[in-house]
């Protein structure tokens, strides 16, 4: 009853158009959710995402949920978690994820979910890890826990906007470090907010893979691939 109280005089509007959420729907209205662009890419073994790491680093899946367009809702979405604060809206992105794996994968694939960490500097700066939240969201609907104590990001990089694909990657070797490799033959899912050429998840998953026994699968909310 407090919470409908306080709707009355402070409520919460969709993040994409706007329009004032009905009671039972969080972040993103029902319309809304329907209109994104989804993939299905979770159901196909070469899918973009997947073919982008091949040669580069072996993975079990690799898939992103949404399409991400200049200009579109998805755009806005992950604009407002990375730079507003608004991390609801990466528990809800990491909701649609979860659902899906849950909806197209076995039970218990996965040993753990791992988010992308951040350098503590630029943790400190934004004041949150926005990946941290989407796997929050994945692990709520999967029942899959999250673990962000096995590896940390050692090296602060700079911005990849303007790199080129060779500098992307050269931004980020070996700028990861396992801290804890007691979780050997664990199947972990690496989460990141949006792959453009993979060079951050790359270097991730190949120091993950030093694990003896690991496997690594790849998801992200959403690929402009």
């Amino acid at each position: 009853m407090l919470n409908d109280f306080i709707s009355l005089f402070f409520p919460n509007n969709c993040s994409c158009c706007n329009q004032v959420l009905k009671k039972g729907e969080n972040y993103v209205c029902v319309i809304c959710q329907t209109e994104l662009p989804r993939t299905n890419y979770i159901n196909q073994k070469d899918n973009p995402v997947s073919k982008l790491f091949w040669g580069r680093v072996e993975l079990i899946y690799g898939f992103s949920t949404f399409h991400f367009g200049k200009h579109g809702r998805l755009q806005d979405l992950i604009h407002d978690l990375k730079y507003k604060n608004a991390t609801g809206i990466g528990l809800f992105l990491g909701q649609q994820v979860g659902q899906e794996i849950k909806d197209s994968l076995p039970p218990n694939t996965f040993s753990y979910v791992i988010p992308v960490p951040l350098h503590p500097k630029k943790k400190l700066q934004r004041g949150y890890n926005q990946s941290t939240f989407l796997a929050e969201g994945i692990s709520e609907v999967c029942g899959v826990p999250m673990n962000e104590k096995i590896i940390i990001r050692q090296v602060e990089t700079t911005s990849q906007t303007r790199k080129s694909k060779f500098e992307r990657w050269e931004n980020v070797e070996d700028i990861f470090k396992i801290i804890d490799a007691r979780h050997e033959n664990k199947h972990f899912l690496l989460v990141d907010d949006v792959v453009t050429t993979g060079s951050t998840l790359e270097s991730c998953a190949l120091e993950l893979l030093k694990i003896p026994g690991s496997k690594v699968s790849i998801a992200v909310a959403a690929s402009g691939l």
